[in-house]
């Protein structure tokens, strides 16, 4: 179960006094959220207009308030996600975390065997996503935002300095569901990571064979370029408002330049198979660094992202994962 605040929201509804209210939910919360409208509208009787946001959300990178500019918006509820310090909405939002919520029993057997696993792995590093920071407060997790893979606890201005000296002897210990952030610290630190599943409480792990099997296939996406060298390039930029990585893209821009390679600037909101048509070579996005890792198989151009990019311009096959950083944006 999710804590929706649902208090929370009527308060910050009333203190808001506005009228249209949008809620902003990723796919796995909407049928929740649906719910949550429902009771909010019977406590207002039904005076305010309280609208679901039906495309989907990525993301705490992918904001609605650019597309909800011109439909007099008074204040969007945004589920599942905790505000980047690099994407600021421009309509007043409130960002609800949505805690998974256990009874004391389940709650105590999960940290006991979390516990249990620290005893034997003393020198452990846990990291979790803003879903299970409530249930994990005494270990002082380290929170994965975004497309990032800091596990550092260092205030924001030393994340950008790299923490992988402070993984060389340590074991990541990854509490949450799914692989995709486990995966990111897999791809940046080159080594295996631990995972606890807090919903079906077991441990599985990702393995260091499994990630060298990764770098791998996206040297060889690389290495494709250096046996027929790119006649034009795509170059992708999101409009999404924690995507837009607008200096990265004129890094990549210049080093077109510099290096003689034809290319063809794209924008758009959403990468996809359909819209990433044209007579290039190969795709540099300039996104979210998951449009590569996890849906590159679905093109039919070899997708790089822009730290792949610089190690084909460079000759340098030592493998660099793409996360996105404070500096991509202009201030």
């Amino acid at each position: 179960m999710w804590n929706l605040e649902t208090d929370r929201v009527i308060k910050e509804i009333e203190k808001s006094n506005g009228k249209n209210i949008v809620f902003h939910a990723p796919e796995g919360l909407k049928l929740a959220v649906e719910k949550e409208i429902e009771k909010i509208n019977d406590y207002f009787n039904s005076t305010k207009n309280l609208i679901m946001w039906g495309a989907p959300c990525y993301g705490a990178c992918d904001l609605c308030d650019h597309e909800l500019k011109y439909n007099n918006i008074d204040l969007i509820i945004h589920y599942g996600h905790e505000e980047l310090p690099y994407a600021k909405p421009d309509i007043p939002t409130i960002f609800i975390h949505c805690y998974y919520i256990y009874d004391e029993i389940e709650q105590n057997n999960i940290l006991n065997k979390i516990d249990e696993y620290l005893q034997n792995n003393p020198n452990t590093i846990i990291t979790t996503t803003i879903q299970f920071k409530e249930l994990l407060k005494k270990y002082n997790p380290n929170i994965i935002l975004g497309c990032r893979a800091n596990i550092s606890n260092k205030p924001k201005s030393e994340l950008e300095q790299g923490t992988e000296k402070e993984t060389e002897n340590s074991k990541i210990l990854y509490i949450g569901t799914g692989r995709f952030h486990p995966l990111m610290l897999c791809y940046k630190f080159k080594k295996s990571v631990d995972l606890f599943n807090p919903t079906s409480k077991e441990f599985s792990a990702i393995s260091e064979e499994e990630v060298n099997k990764f770098i791998k296939k996206r040297i060889g996406a690389i290495s494709k370029l250096l046996i027929n060298p790119p006649k034009k390039i795509g170059v992708v930029l999101s409009t999404k408002k924690g995507q837009n990585r607008i200096n990265v893209y004129n890094k990549i821009i210049n080093l077109l330049k510099d290096n003689n390679i034809e290319y063809m600037p794209i924008i758009l909101n959403n990468a996809s198979p359909d819209n990433l048509f044209y007579d290039v070579s190969a795709y540099i996005i300039c996104a979210c660094p998951r449009i590569v890792l996890d849906d590159y198989l679905n093109y039919n151009k070899t997708l790089l992202t822009p730290k792949e990019f610089e190690m084909y311009i460079k000759k340098d096959f030592e493998y660099v994962f793409d996360e996105i950083l404070f500096d991509d944006f202009e201030p």
